[in-house]
């Protein structure tokens, strides 16, 4: 099962997202390397942060949540009267479908 997000929504995701609040990242090579704060602070122009399963739960707002439903992944949300849900076949694609949405919205 995927537990981290791919370059392309890594590089998505980078546009937006603090990259603190990665755990993970690609280095210029595509290997995926564990990451801590100072990391940051020498990341190379051709790094791309990268965000685990954790990581993506830890940037959702606390009225939105992860559910497997019939072997499917179900991302869903509340926000002031509009909720709704993403399925997805696993609960990293799900998060970032999640994350881009509310992103949209202007909510992260």
């Amino acid at each position: 099962m995927k537990s981290y997000t791919d370059i392309k929504q890594s590089k998505k995701l980078a546009e937006f997202l603090p990259i603190e609040s990665a755990d993970l990242c690609y280095i210029a090579n595509s290997e995926l390397i564990n990451i801590h704060e100072p990391f940051f602070k020498k990341m190379d122009e051709g790094d791309i942060p990268c965000w685990s399963l954790a990581a993506l739960l830890n940037v959702l707002p606390d009225d939105c949540g992860i559910d497997k439903e019939n072997g499917k992944y179900v991302a869903s949300y509340i926000i002031s009267d509009e909720c709704g849900c993403y399925t997805e076949n696993n609960p990293v694609d799900s998060c970032v479908i999640v994350i881009e949405y509310l992103h949209e919205l202007k909510i992260l």
